[in-house]
């Protein structure tokens, strides 16, 4: 059984929810999860690119409903400036020109980007993406102590 815990709520999930999206007992809710730690991510991108096209993605099979996504980790940026981030739902940018957030940094913090958005009955692929105003970004996955964690949870 896996377990993500949620604005301090618990959330099971039958099976495994490493990235497939495995159904609670009793059609409770969907979750997906991907944890990296194994390879640092960077960008100097001025435009939106996926964070990682292989790897760092959930795929999701809803009902009509509302989706919570989580993109939490270690963030550093090599000069002043933003690093924007955004999800992608199907291939199709939630946020507006600057993403759905931004931070600046130009030290090592933690990040939590997180979004809220309603969806139609179906399969969906999750992915987070950004970009950097200046700089280079650079997203800590490099062993267990500082992962990166791509979540997925499905409202009901």
């Amino acid at each position: 059984m896996g377990r993500l815990r949620l604005f301090g709520e618990l959330i099971e999930a039958g099976g495994a929810i490493e990235g497939g999206g495995e159904a609670a007992p009793g059609g409770g809710h969907q979750v997906g999860r991907v944890v990296r730690t194994a390879g640092d991510y960077q960008t100097t991108s001025l435009s939106f690119v996926d964070v990682d096209t292989a790897n760092l993605v959930v795929n999701l099979t809803t009902g009509d409903s509302w989706l919570y996504l989580l993109l939490a980790g270690t963030l550093y940026v090599s000069s002043f400036g933003y690093v924007h981030f955004d999800f992608t739902i199907d291939g199709q940018r939630q946020g507006a020109t600057k993403g759905i957030q931004q931070v600046q940094a130009t030290y090592v913090q933690d990040i939590q980007i997180a979004w809220l958005t309603q969806v139609a009955a179906g399969s969906h692929m999750i992915r987070p993406q950004w970009r950097v105003s200046a700089g280079t970004a650079l997203l800590r996955a490099s062993n267990a102590e500082s992962p990166l964690m791509l979540a997925v949870v499905e409202l009901k």
